[in-house]
């Protein structure tokens, strides 16, 4: 639940896992295995010779700087500029404010995520079949979405908790007077992982 695409993330760590470990087995073949090692210190020169020719073959005008060097810098930092747009990008899709309503003219009505999240945690820590839990607000389609994430201890129901959590969210709209998008997110324990229950915009629905 962020800005950033799932699969271009996936596809971001694949890339970048697979050069780092074809660059590791590289460098783990060259110091290890006698003829990779042989064969990289007979080639090395030749290939750094042909590098340093190619870049004096386009020489920047009158600096003495060549423009292979410029465009691998471009490169360097294009890739760096991108990286940066990629982790600024994560966790954007946390939203701070549940609620704003223009009640004046003059003024609105503000409730922080954090009232919601702080509420419904403090009750989740009272049960005794959790074995851990997570509130938190996103923004979805211009829309506020709470999503509660639990996890049960073995043995536990997840129907039965996911009807209490359904509760609690209930009492949360009576409270704030107005409904509010929810995602409830059940897993651990070998009942939990047969049913996992989901309720966005107000649907309830057991997957």
């Amino acid at each position: 639940m962020n800005n950033t695409n799932r699969a271009l993330n996936r596809i971001l760590i694949l890339v970048i896992g697979l050069l780092t470990l074809l660059a590791g087995a590289a460098l783990l073949a060259i110091t290890t295995v006698h003829t990779i090692r042989a064969d990289y210190r007979a080639t090395a020169p030749t290939v750094h010779g042909d590098l340093t020719g190619w870049f004096k073959t386009i020489p920047l005008a009158g600096t003495g700087t060549s423009w292979g060097w410029i465009l691998i810098l471009a490169a360097l930092v294009l890739i760096v500029v991108l990286l940066l747009i990629f982790i600024f990008r994560q966790g954007h899709g946390h939203h701070d404010t549940l609620l704003r309503e223009d009640t004046t003219s003059g003024g609105a009505t503000v409730i922080d995520s954090e009232v919601a999240e702080q509420a419904i945690q403090h009750d989740l820590d009272e049960r005794p079949e959790l074995l851990a839990s997570h509130v938190s607000t996103y923004r979805v389609r211009r829309t506020p979405v709470l999503k509660i994430v639990v996890t049960c201890r073995r043995g536990e129901s997840p129907r039965q908790l996911a009807e209490h959590i359904e509760n609690t969210l209930t009492a949360l709209d009576t409270l704030l007077g107005r409904q509010i998008p929810a995602l409830i997110q059940i897993s651990g324990g070998f009942r939990a992982r047969l049913s996992r229950r989901t309720r966005v915009a107000r649907t309830a629905h057991a997957r």
